[in-house]
């Protein structure tokens, strides 16, 4: 008997599965864009004067705190190692300290204090959101106000027709990802046709945790797996050093932010351009060409980023051949890549999914897949 599915389109039948996750992302980001918006209005900087006569001190009371001026605040674990990088203490010394029983906790002050006091540096900057300190800086660091970038970016994809996907926020990093939300049917000489999603993925931290980032994105829509790419944008957070008061440096931030916000613009406007959208289907096809020595490539992924476990997976998955983990036909580097990207797609932790997605697209750079 003849089904629904046999008269309908594999296209259109995948265009509607996209159609359907768009329709309810606005549950599931809400409330990440909402947060994003809050701690940086709840977030405060200030610049730490070190040395002896210096106003920065540590205390163990209950855990690890920072002590400045009359105000008590908490150290975030990120926090920690910064400050111990900033003065010349083991990172995972430190915060193995400051996670320990009393005595450990009571060690790390007293490490924290002696360093600040004899230090050669004179002054760090803090960043705090309420009152959980999550970064200790570099009085260089460049300050960029990511909900402004963020929200000049989501409103030139609105421009170009793409909507938000998915979004993930944790306490030291962000990272949005946006789609055209029409699907592309790409044939390929070993994998059969892939149905994909292109896009755009925008992360940052306020907190020394890594550079502000656009990269390209792609989905493929069967299996909803992700996957970036290029590196349009990095811009680590390297600036002049900053001045005493703070409020001296706010023409600059207001600058620098306005800056970086228009050039993400001119990179969307770009990204959806026909062109970019071709070449990227390209892509997929020349991967697609690229038969691959499997075990080979598994054994190289050990020194790619990957965890034994997550390898271990990856090769679960190209065993099992399933079409709705995006991994059938034969052995090539668009096969490999879905793999990769079908363990990050189960991952539970959604920051350690989109650094594996990352690592899926530079297979392709270090194959010289261009």
């Amino acid at each position: 008997m003849e089904t629904l599915l046999d008269k309908r389109d594999e296209k259109q039948i995948l265009q509607e599965k996209i159609n359907g996750v768009l329709g309810n992302a606005e549950v599931r980001v809400k409330p990440v864009i909402d947060k994003i918006e809050k701690e940086y209005k709840e977030s405060k900087d200030f610049l730490a004067p070190l040395g002896k006569d210096g106003l920065l001190k540590f205390h163990s009371n209950g855990s690890l705190k920072m002590q400045s001026g009359e105000e008590s605040l908490r150290l975030h674990s990120h926090a920690v190692g910064q400050a111990g990088e900033r003065l010349g203490i083991p990172t995972g010394y430190i915060k193995k300290l400051a996670t320990g029983p009393q005595w450990q906790r009571d060690l790390a002050a007293d490490i924290l204090n002696e360093h600040a006091e004899y230090t050669d540096r004179k002054k760090v900057l803090v960043r705090a959101v309420g009152d959980e300190v999550r970064g200790i800086l570099s009085d260089q660091y460049r300050r960029l106000d990511t909900f402004s970038i963020y929200s000049n970016f989501f409103n030139e994809c609105h421009k170009k027709g793409a909507q938000i996907v998915s979004a993930h926020i944790d306490a030291t990093r962000t990272y949005c990802e946006t789609i055209y939300p029409e699907v592309i049917a790409i044939p390929t000489e070993k994998n059969g046709t892939v149905h994909m999603v292109f896009g755009l993925r925008i992360s940052n931290s306020d907190f020394g945790d890594g550079a502000l980032q656009l990269q390209s994105y792609s989905m493929q829509v069967v299996c909803l797996n992700g996957m970036t790419r290029n590196n349009m944008l990095r811009q680590v957070h390297l600036g002049r050093r900053l001045p005493d008061d703070l409020s001296l440096s706010e023409e600059t931030y207001r600058l620098d932010t306005q800056t970086q916000a228009s050039l993400i613009g001119d990179l969307v406007k770009a990204s959806f351009d026909i062109d970019n959208i071709e070449k990227q289907a390209r892509t997929i096809q020349l991967a697609s060409e690229r038969v691959v020595d499997i075990t080979k490539e598994l054994n190289g992924l050990k020194s790619g980023g990957l965890y034994k476990n997550e390898i271990e997976k990856i090769e679960s998955k190209l065993m099992a051949n399933r079409p709705e983990d995006g991994v059938q036909g034969e052995g090539t580097l668009w096969k490999l890549s879905q793999a990769v990207t079908a363990v990050a797609r189960d991952h539970e932790s959604k920051r350690r999914q989109r650094e594996i997605e990352d690592i899926s697209g530079k297979l392709f750079d270090r194959l010289k897949i261009k």
